[in-house]
């Protein structure tokens, strides 16, 4: 998130320019607060939005500094115990801060925005919101969800050390190619069953998931390799898409390599080859 050797969140805000161009000027102390580098109109008003996140380096917090404890979007929360109370930030978020108490496991690290109904946070102990930000933004935008770390991400118990070759000599390796995710749900316009008739419009990414889901739990591959396409051209938040696409991979810890296809950096907002 930032340049910061072990940081940690005091304080999140978002801020409201009347220019969709990503601002430069009138923006909050850079030294504290640190820009999610996503507009969460997702380029489609004129207006652009941001999120905020204020961090500061474990190393130099002392005990009278607040952190982000806990972040919650939409109706106020309880407040949780005596001389602790949850304060209103744009959005609809609520943040609860508390005093540092010489560790962190339970205090908000980072921060990152996702897009869609649908979207997922793949990453061990990141927590994406169910609520979406409250924005006004236009219907059939994808929706903006936070999602949160507490404390320090850890390797999930069950990862794989190393690609092995099992005792039977075999190293299964299953191809997934051309998923070509969208931020948002997606929409599937040309389905047919397995006798050739059309099917009605549905949604595309989950039918996709579904499918890759299914394949990896019949074969039990010992790595897979997306050979292009992973994305659909010109999307407007890649990440979304591509949690969806290495999603099924990472929760059943199966190592994965990705190579681009030519969709996959297609776009004003697309991922960068390089």
């Amino acid at each position: 998130m930032a340049d910061i050797a072990h940081p940690v969140a005091t304080d999140l805000t978002i801020c409201i320019f009347s220019s969709p161009v990503s601002p430069c000027a009138h923006e909050l102390n850079s030294w504290k607060w640190h820009r999610i580098d996503k507009d969460l109109y997702l380029h489609t008003s004129q207006q652009s939005a941001y999120l905020y996140v204020a961090l500061a380096n474990k190393e130099k917090l002392a005990a009278e500094d607040l952190l982000v404890m806990d972040i919650r979007v939409g109706q106020a929360p309880s407040d949780p115990s005596p001389g602790h109370s949850w304060e209103s930030r744009p959005g609809g978020i609520w943040v609860l801060r508390g005093n540092f108490s010489g560790k962190i496991d339970q205090a908000v690290t980072e921060v990152d925005v996702l897009f869609g109904i649908d979207a997922v946070d793949p990453r061990p102990q990141w927590d994406l919101m169910r609520s979406p930000l409250q924005l006004n933004a236009r219907s059939k935008i994808p929706v903006a969800r936070l999602s949160v770390l507490h404390g320090r991400a850890r390797p999930r118990p069950d990862a794989r050390a190393a690609l092995r070759i099992k005792e039977d000599g075999k190293f299964k390796i299953v191809q997934i190619s051309d998923t070509h995710m969208v931020t948002g749900i997606g929409v599937c316009k040309d389905a047919i069953d397995a006798h050739g008739k059309n099917l009605p419009e549905r949604e595309a990414d989950q039918l996709t998931v579904n499918f890759i889901e299914e394949i990896l739990d019949v074969e039990k591959p010992e790595l897979v390799v997306l050979t292009g396409d992973q994305l659909h051209h010109d999307i407007s938040d890649s990440q979304s898409a591509l949690f969806k696409v290495a999603a099924p991979m990472i929760e059943r810890s199966i190592p994965f390599a990705t190579v681009f296809g030519n969709h996959d950096s297609e776009g004003l907002h697309a991922l960068s080859r390089e």
